[in-house]
């Protein structure tokens, strides 16, 4: 370990330079920015929605797939709707109980749009979400949402023994929605944008 940290500070012109920045700046491994960071990182964020956003888009959640992949001798039928094996891309995409909860949370946001897969989701977020519009961030806010509570679901049902219908869901979804964007206080309502505030209970 000491050698490994004269290694570090050999480089260093000037000892006064050495401080917390210095040091983090020359051991993280930089990478440039994903094109997605702002799907899942934006002012209006929930921080527990964005932290399970993140897993999800890096396939780093404990999906039975991976799960068996890892030497795990367990079943690795979807816990949502029982057929199909679990995985990112089926719970979060493909599985009949998420395919409903998005196609209610496209409804209210006044989008149609027919996607089918992870990758055609994914995709599409990152084409059509930009900008501050009231519009971008329900969808943001929602679709991390669906994310969080779809793998809540997964785990009530495989570890609890719990069910809770798409309908409660997507109401837990557009709850957290509506408290998130109360709280920041919401922009000036116009005609164009009246039916999403009615249909998130912005009013």
């Amino acid at each position: 370990m000491r050698e490994e940290a004269r290694r570090l500070f050999l480089p260093c012109p000037n000892w006064s330079l050495i401080k917390g920045k210095w040091i983090w700046d020359n051991i993280r491994d930089c990478k440039a920015k994903v094109n997605w960071h702002r799907l899942i990182w934006f002012p209006a964020h929930i921080p527990k929605f964005s932290l399970v956003s993140w897993m999800v888009i890096l396939d780093r959640l404990p999906t039975k797939d991976r799960l068996v992949w890892f030497g795990l001798d367990i079943d690795n039928v979807c816990g949502l709707c029982g057929s199909g094996i679990e995985s990112r891309d089926h719970l979060f995409a493909e599985c009949p109980f998420a395919k409903e909860v998005w196609g209610i949370v496209l409804i209210a946001c006044d989008i149609r749009y027919d996607l089918n897969s992870w990758g055609d989701i994914f995709n599409w977020l990152i084409v059509n979400l930009k900008g501050k519009s009231i519009r971008v961030r329900i969808v943001k806010l929602a679709w991390t949402g669906l994310l969080y509570f779809v793998w809540e679901e997964r785990n009530h049902r495989l570890f609890r023994g719990s069910t809770r219908s798409v309908d409660v869901v997507v109401n837990s979804i557009k709850e957290a929605v509506r408290v998130k964007l109360c709280r920041l206080g919401c922009p000036r309502i116009e005609d164009v944008n009246s039916h999403l505030y009615l249909n998130w209970g912005l009013y």
